[in-house]
């Protein structure tokens, strides 16, 4: 799980080479990613790409994502999401 979201990276410097290690860009992302990963594991249809749903002050409080094995449900969750999102 640590690897998922940090990344290292190897530098040289005045004192030798040295271990760094650094956040990911776009963590939410990277979250959505790894719940969708998961559920692909267990259901045999995923939504590819989750609404991240925000508070009022613009930060993301949780991912609608719908996991089935009914095809029919992810086309009507599919749907909702593009809705939502504008598309």
């Amino acid at each position: 799980m640590k690897d998922y979201f940090y990344k290292k990276k190897k530098v040289d410097t005045l004192f030798g080479e040295t271990e760094i290690i650094e956040k990911v860009k776009k963590p939410i992302e990277k979250i959505a990613e790894l719940y969708i990963e998961q559920l692909k594991t267990i259901f045999d249809y995923v939504t590819e790409k989750p609404l991240v749903l925000y508070n009022t002050r613009r930060t993301p409080i949780f991912h609608f994502a719908c996991a089935s094995n009914n095809q029919t449900a992810i086309k009507i969750a599919s749907q909702i999401i593009k809705k939502k999102r504008g598309l």
